[in-house]
C-alpha cells in the first residue's frame, strides 16, 4: 500500500482469502498479517505466504484488505476488498509454477 499516512505505532492488519475461481465464491486459504508501523510512512506491505496460502489452488482469485488500527486510540478503519486473478499456470499449458519458477 503507498501513499497512505500511516504513524508510528499504527498496526496494519492484512487480510487475504486465496479462492478456487475467479469470481472469489470459494475460499480455499485464509490468512491474515500484521505490519506495525516503526516510523510515520506511507507504505506498509505484507507479503503473502507460499506455503499453504499461494499454493493453495493452481488458479483462482485473491481478495485483500486490509483494517488500520491507529495508536492514537481512534476508531478502526478497514479498507475496500480488492480482487485479482491468479494463476499459476505457465503458458501455453506448459505445467504449473512453483516457488521457484
Amino acid at each position: 500500500m503507498d501513499q497512505i499516512p500511516f504513524k508510528t505505532g499504527d498496526k496494519v492488519t492484512f487480510h487475504v482469502t486465496v479462492c478456487s475461481d475467479v469470481t472469489g465464491q470459494t475460499p480455499a486459504a485464509e490468512i491474515q498479517g500484521v505490519a506495525s508501523i516503526t516510523a510515520d510512512t506511507t507504505r506498509a506491505g505484507y507479503t503473502i505466504p507460499w506455503d499453504g496460502v499461494l499454493d493453495a489452488v493452481p488458479e483462482g482469485s485473491i481478495i485483500a484488505f486490509y483494517t488500520l488500527t491507529p495508536a492514537d486510540g481512534s476508531p478502526s478503519s478497514t479498507s475496500q476488498e480488492a480482487i485479482v486473478r491468479y494463476s499459476r499456470r505457465q503458458p501455453g499449458g506448459g505445467g504449473i509454477c512453483g516457488p521457484d519458477n
